[in-house]
């Protein structure tokens, strides 16, 4: 960066460099925050300029405006002295290698000032189907040369698709996993508070033998299987909150403590831990204490 001291062999910024048309940003949306895109003004006999993006601005020139400033590109084994860049227009940060990597600090330049022989053409259209538009294409750029070869279209959505099959495949194998611990978790705590209410059949005897009510001996087993289960789940919760992080690589556009899931999974378990407490209480209520004090 110029104006800045030099920080030696192998220490020097790093960013993505990309050689664009001036229509590249306005065909892919990618929004300008600041100064102006490249024109008919910038050519290969006028001065060097670029645009960076935002990510760019954050680590470069933080807390300050990059428009104005000057960039050295440096070119590697090659002894050529570089020469001063102007930043001349700052854009939108995009992720060009993956969803799943933060954007990185990039820079572009005009293609009419860093010529490249291998480019890709990004085409935004609202024909349905490619294979009319692939024809299209092909016969527009053998009209200007017979000699380049035009591959097959692609469209943006699958190149998404490719980055993302492998977290998908992921998520979705995690997704089995979770729903079945969650199942077998709804019918342990079933079977287990299930199993101990009936147990009591002979103490809820007692108590109704007593004078005790019906419904104070269901609110008495519902209230203390479901301090059980409260504990339970709080300490899930927790356990879940601190974990989840180790999966947040795998996701895009969500965050790692989607709470409706935990709302799921609460109300999927509180309802087990309602009906494994209430079935066998109401059975135990049902039946005459004086049968209930000889329950084995």
């Amino acid at each position: 960066i110029e104006g800045r001291p030099d920080p030696g062999p192998g220490n020097h910024p790093n960013a993505s460099h990309l050689t664009i048309n001036g229509n590249y940003f306005q065909t892919m949306h990618i929004p300008l925050l600041s100064g102006r895109t490249f024109d008919q003004r910038d050519t290969k006999e006028s001065a060097l300029v670029a645009m960076v993006n935002e990510a760019f601005v954050r680590t470069f020139f933080p807390g300050e405006s990059a428009i104005g400033k000057h960039i050295l590109l440096d070119h590697g084994a090659k002894k050529e002295k570089p020469l001063p860049i102007e930043i001349v227009g700052v854009v939108g940060s995009t992720r060009h290698e993956s969803l799943a990597i933060a954007p990185i600090p990039e820079f572009y330049i005009p293609f009419a000032q860093d010529p490249d022989r291998r480019m890709d053409l990004v085409l935004r259209t609202s024909v349905a189907g490619l294979s009319g538009l692939q024809n299209a294409v092909r016969n527009v750029i053998h009209e200007i040369d017979p000699d380049i070869y035009v591959p097959k279209l692609q469209p943006v959505e699958h190149l998404i698709t490719g980055t993302l099959s492998q977290p998908r495949f992921n998520m979705i194998v995690l997704g089995c996993f979770a729903g079945v611990a969650m199942i077998l978790a709804a019918i342990g705590i079933y079977g287990v508070i299930a199993y101990s209410v009936a147990q009591r059949t002979k103490e809820i005897g007692i108590r109704m033998a007593l004078g005790a009510q019906r419904t104070d001996m269901l609110q008495m087993v519902l209230r203390q299987s479901f301090s059980v289960v409260a504990i339970g789940l709080a300490i899930g919760l927790f356990a879940a909150l601190a974990l989840t992080r180790l999966m947040a690589s795998l996701l895009y556009g969500v965050s790692a403590h989607d709470f409706s899931i935990y709302a799921l999974v609460l109300f999927v378990l509180s309802f087990a831990a309602l009906v494994a407490s209430y079935l066998p209480a109401r059975r135990a209520m049902n039946i005459d204490p004086m049968v209930a004090l000889r329950y084995e």
